[in-house]
């Protein structure tokens, strides 16, 4: 017994260690780069040697940060570079991985934990939550389970109606397709709780409009984040490549069966942004979400994948920013009017554009749903600015009530747009 106490002890210490080797954010400093010309814009999405850095944001338009992190080696290195192209340079936060919050090493022991509607939960307790939500009210919310990751764990689709035989049109959320944005997956539980608990949302929200909603669409990603510092800022999922076996994950958000492949991404298995897969949908997860896009693209009116970080709205096409959807203007409304929504709550204003005129990036949800499925509005939201992936958890009894006024609106719209009848009516 005792050899095997000592064995597991090893074996215990061995994986504390190499779940905290990649202690480097430690040593890495996060600069802001704010190009003000279309030439410095240019510059910074051609950044030489930036695979030796960690892109955490691109700037989407002139006065837009460009945010990365820095080794100590290329510190001086960055300088020259903004001061070769004329831009504002500035260190926001040295040692930048001490600011990370603690690792929470009980994780899987903690599933029975009872979930904070404005806190960063473990995907076991949303699950759970989503469980106990259904059974709380039986008439309104019903889970769906969907198939498995990668590594196994069981995905779920919250769908929340007050008349689900009315056919309503249906507005799809998910959340959470790159693992370290927290934020996303904190987004949609709170939804789901204010659709199921506030009586009002039963004659607005709810009403002629029915929800799906997928909180956490990366579950393995999400969980390796929440263990160890080290993988904090890990965005992939967490399915094994077949042309390198030390390498992991593919990028979610280039995916997707329309034009896969065709601009941003990477080839390379090891890349830890942009790797598009080997092939179109080659990720259960992604999968998943095709797959509940497909079964209600009758009735599938609105489409909005949560991510953060930076306040934007953004629409198709993700894959060019040379041509716009012949209807790009009724997309473009519809976010104006969702961000004044959320201003007139208190919140900031959002960016709106075609997501193709910040960088071209192939492979997306939120294209996939509008050229493919034929969703009529499909968005991708960026939920956060100010403190990257890092946003703390105090701020979320503010921010997530002004996000909510913006669904409200997405809500109207569609209601007014596609809704035949009132749910209650129809009761």
């Amino acid at each position: 017994m005792m050899r095997w106490t000592i064995l597991f002890g090893i074996l215990g210490l061995s994986w504390h260690v190499k779940c905290e080797e990649g202690l480097k954010y430690d040593n890495h400093s996060l600069v802001r780069l704010i190009p003000k010309t279309e030439q410095q814009l240019t510059a910074v999405h051609q950044l030489p040697d930036a695979g030796e850095m960690e892109v955490l944001k691109r700037s989407r338009m002139v006065n837009d940060s460009f945010d990365i992190l820095v080794p100590e080696m290329k510190k001086v290195y960055m300088e020259d570079f903004a001061k070769e192209h004329g831009m504002d340079f500035h260190v926001k936060e040295d040692n930048y991985g001490r600011s990370f919050a603690p690792v929470q090493r009980s994780g899987r022991r903690r599933s029975n934990q009872r979930l904070n509607i404005f806190g960063y939960n473990s995907f076991d307790t949303i699950n759970a939550f989503l469980e106990q939500t259904a059974a709380a009210h039986p008439g309104l919310a019903q889970v769906q389970p969907l198939k498995r990751s990668s590594q196994g764990r069981q995905l779920k689709l919250m769908k929340i109606s007050t008349n689900p035989g009315a056919n309503n049109p249906i507005i799809f959320v998910d959340a959470g397709i790159h693992a370290r944005e927290w934020a996303a997956p904190a987004m949609a539980v709170y939804l789901i709780h204010r659709l199921t608990s506030d009586p009002a949302a039963r004659e607005e929200e709810l009403n002629g409009v029915d929800w799906y909603i997928l909180p956490n669409v990366n579950p393995d990603g999400y969980e390796f984040t929440r263990y160890s510092r080290g993988n904090r800022l890990w965005r992939k999922t967490r399915s094994r490549s077949s042309a390198r076996s030390d390498c992991f994950g593919v990028d979610g958000n280039r995916n997707y069966g329309f034009k896969w492949g065709v601009s941003g991404v990477s080839r390379d298995p090891c890349n830890q942004e942009t790797y598009a897969g080997p092939e179109p949908f080659s990720e259960p997860e992604t999968r998943m979400v095709r797959d509940v896009m497909m079964e209600n693209a009758k009735r599938l009116k609105l489409y909005v994948s949560l991510h953060s970080y930076g306040n934007y709205l953004v629409y198709p096409w993700g894959y060019t920013g040379a041509s716009l959807p012949d209807d790009w203007r009724k997309l473009d409304t519809l976010a104006h009017k969702v961000s004044k929504a959320i201003v007139g709550a208190g919140g900031s204003p959002l960016k709106v554009l075609s997501a193709g005129h910040w960088y071209p990036a192939a492979g997306g949800s939120d294209d996939y749903a509008y050229g493919v499925v034929g969703v009529p509005y499909s968005y991708t939201m960026e939920l956060t600015d100010g403190y990257e992936f890092q946003l703390p958890a105090k701020m979320l009894p503010k921010l997530l009530p002004q996000f909510y006024e913006g669904f409200k609106e997405f809500a109207r719209n569609i209601r007014s747009e596609f809704g035949t009848v009132r749910s209650r009516d129809a009761e």
